[in-house]
């Protein structure tokens, strides 16, 4: 159903009823911390590799914990198998410190973009489009984030790794050891490491075994756009917890590249490792690239409200990159009668309706121009003439509701309006178009948008979602669309 449970207080019982293990990217594989990972068998302890990052991914029915890379500003590459489906909005972080095993109990509150922080929080995971999970294949996912990490990125190697090159480094911050065959179970997660590989070129249709499936090695068109490590002891191999992680290989200079993804390994985490490579990918990752802060940001006027004689512009935008982008309050962001500064100097990424509004009179109009890096100049203009608000539509009164939600005192990190706004037109799609009860949401919706930002207003103990207002603020109004909806 596609209406929000918190609102019917159906979330603590979901959540009772979930398991308390969490499922990794491999499918299972719980370590001595009580989460699943993977991790790198017969590694060693990691100090000088910081551009292989943690990435942790909170869902409702468990912790992910796979390995990524930082290799660019803002950006880190990891496996798409690792994106839970059921991830909660603004719980995928990237770790990149020395102790993750004692800053976890931190999450899911970080310390804001700007002040010193051993995280970062994902804005926006983008999965490669032609991932097919019952092929493994491609098995990538970018990754946007809330900051620039304290270190240099890797970048990708845009050449092919030819068969001459005969080792790389492999890292990754799961289980050091597998303790069953199938990895449903590993230990000595939450610590990096690192091995040198031996590469092994491409697979062959050999590599793939009926008691450990994986049907990409069936394809040759895949099989080639795969590189294999050998893993067999004494070297080190990749385990349960390494999806996502880095294959290195050094240039003619002696500098370190991203040459693949991490998304495979052997029974017991023994024999073998696969490697999704870079140099296939490259259109989808300069595709991304180009989202980090230099795509369009278009400002729009969504209508002009009318009440009692007086007007007032309502405005939206839509940012076209993967990461918030910070345009300053002056010529670039100029809006002369927005004294209050009610416009946004930080862009979310996504489409956000109904994200700001300004009072005006009459005989007045509102201009406001603004420009992105890299992009041309936006006017838009309100005038007593432009187009009237419709009260009833349900994106405006979700984005007032969402103001409130997202500004309460107890209001969660992390939540983006974007996403509040889709998630309220999901609860409208429900009551209004499914259940025939779109007046008694609307009040309800109303109600939650004129409710005072206390702590005591709200309840903000769903995780990963917008505050409902706390009883018995709405109760009357909350009551009627049950009634209505036959609750």
């Amino acid at each position: 159903m596609k209406f929000r449970i918190a609102a019917f207080g159906f979330v603590s019982s979901l959540l009772g009823a979930c398991s308390v293990g969490v499922a990794d990217d491999a499918g299972v594989a719980e370590n001595s911390v009580g989460q699943q990972s993977e991790g790198i068998v017969r590694g060693q302890t990691e100090k000088h590799l910081p551009q292989a990052v943690a990435v942790r991914i909170n869902g409702y029915s468990g912790t992910t914990l796979c390995t990524g890379t930082y290799f660019e500003s803002r950006m880190v590459v990891t496996a798409a198998h690792c994106i839970r489906p059921d991830a909660i909005e603004g719980q995928t972080f990237v770790y990149f410190g020395k102790d993750y095993l004692t800053d976890q109990a931190s999450l899911p509150t970080i310390p804001a973009p700007g002040k010193r922080s051993n995280w970062a929080r994902a804005e926006t995971t983008v999965v490669h489009p032609q991932f097919d999970a019952n092929v493994n294949y491609v098995d990538m996912a970018v990754l946007f984030l809330d900051r620039e990490l304290p270190f240099a990125p890797i970048p990708l190697n845009r050449r092919r790794v030819s068969d001459s090159t005969k080792t790389g480094i492999i890292a990754g911050w799961g289980g050091s050891k597998a303790l069953t065959p199938d990895i449903s179970q590993v230990e000595g997660a939450g610590i990096e490491r690192s091995a040198i590989a031996k590469l092994l070129g491409s697979p062959t249709a050999a590599d793939y075994h009926a008691d450990d499936p994986n049907p990409g090695m069936l394809d040759p068109a895949i099989r080639k756009n795969l590189l294999k490590t050998d893993g067999r002891a004494p070297r080190a191999n990749p385990c349960a917890g390494d999806s996502g992680g880095p294959l290195f290989t050094e240039n003619n200079h002696g500098d370190l590249e991203l040459s693949g993804v991490g998304f495979w390994t052997g029974l017991s985490c023994e024999g073998y490792g696969m490697f999704s490579r870079i140099e296939p990918q490259l259109a989808f990752f300069d595709a991304q690239t180009a989202r980090e802060g230099d795509a369009a940001i278009v400002p729009r006027l969504e209508c002009v409200e009318e009440k009692a004689g007086k007007l007032t512009a309502r405005f939206g935008y839509r940012n076209d990159n993967g990461v918030s982008v910070t345009i300053p309050y002056g010529l670039r962001n100029l809006f002369l009668i927005d004294r209050n500064n009610a416009r946004p100097s930080t862009f979310e990424p996504r489409d956000n309706a109904f994200a700001f509004s300004v009072p005006f009179g009459s005989n007045r109009s509102l201009t406001w121009a603004l420009t992105p890096k890299g992009g041309r100049t936006t006017i838009v203009t309100a005038t007593s003439s432009s187009p009237r608000c419709n009260s009833e539509d349900p994106k405006l009164i979700c984005g007032d509701r969402c103001d409130a939600q997202l500004g309460a005192a107890c209001s969660q990190d992390g939540l983006s309006h974007a996403f509040c706004v889709n998630y309220c037109m999901s609860e409208v799609e429900f009551f209004a178009d499914e259940l025939g009860c779109g007046a008694e949401w609307n009040a309800y919706m109303r109600c939650n948008a004129n409710t005072a930002p206390a702590a005591a207003n709200w309840d903000c103990s769903f995780p990963g979602l917008p505050a409902v207002p706390a009883s018995p603020n709405c109760d009357a109004e909350l009551g009627a669309a049950y009634a209505c909806a036959g609750f």
